[in-house]
């Protein structure tokens, strides 16, 4: 199992899981795909071992409306009210 880079990418890597999963995306396979991105790819940044390109981020904010605040910080401000309540109720 790889090893995490650092704590910021395992908090990055936990926000985008719950943002594909709260915006419908069972599975990385569909959601990488969404994205035109290969899923061993999208699963490096789930797995927390690299950051997306700042073009893929724009299409991960187009498909869910995640900001990278939001996904870089935790600031929810500019989240969209339904997903962050989404990922209000999936997190408990």
């Amino acid at each position: 199992m790889p090893k995490l880079l650092s704590p910021h990418l395992a908090d990055f890597s936990r926000r985008l899981q719950s943002v594909r999963e709260a915006s419908s995306y069972a599975t990385r396979r569909a959601f990488a795909e969404a994205l035109g991105v290969a899923e061993g790819a999208y699963g490096k940044y789930e797995r927390g071992e690299s950051y997306p390109h700042p073009e893929t981020l724009g299409r991960i904010r187009q498909l869910t409306g995640a900001t990278a605040d939001y996904l870089y910080f935790g600031d929810v401000s500019g989240l969209p009210l339904a997903l962050y309540r989404r990922i209000q109720l999936m997190e408990g």
